[in-house]
């Protein structure tokens, strides 16, 4: 067991290594450094209001941030998916003992 988990800790350590979250971490200071669309935002989450949920997807820093989010979520899926399939043929193995 001790095996899985420097193997895990060192693909954690591989991922945050990968240009994909340090810029997304960028992306994402991007945002917080705009306070008009942090404003925006912020009055968003109160109103719910859709024509200002649109305005903010028009700005170039939630674009650049939704697009590097979502490439993140499809690594996680992968990744989750190839732990399922791991489990999967572990599981079959000891039923099979």
């Amino acid at each position: 067991m001790e095996e899985v988990y420097e193997k895990l800790h060192k693909l954690e350590n591989e991922l945050d290594n990968l240009s994909l979250f340090k810029d997304l971490k960028e992306a994402y200071e991007e945002v917080n450094n705009n306070k008009e669309l942090v404003s925006k935002i912020e009055k968003y989450n109160i109103t719910k209001d859709n024509s200002l949920r649109l305005e903010i997807y028009n700005y170039e820093e939630i674009k650049k941030y939704k697009k590097l989010e979502n490439e993140v979520n499809l690594l996680i899926l992968k990744i989750n998916n190839k732990l399922k399939r791991i489990n999967n043929e572990r599981s079959c193995i000891h039923e099979s003992n």
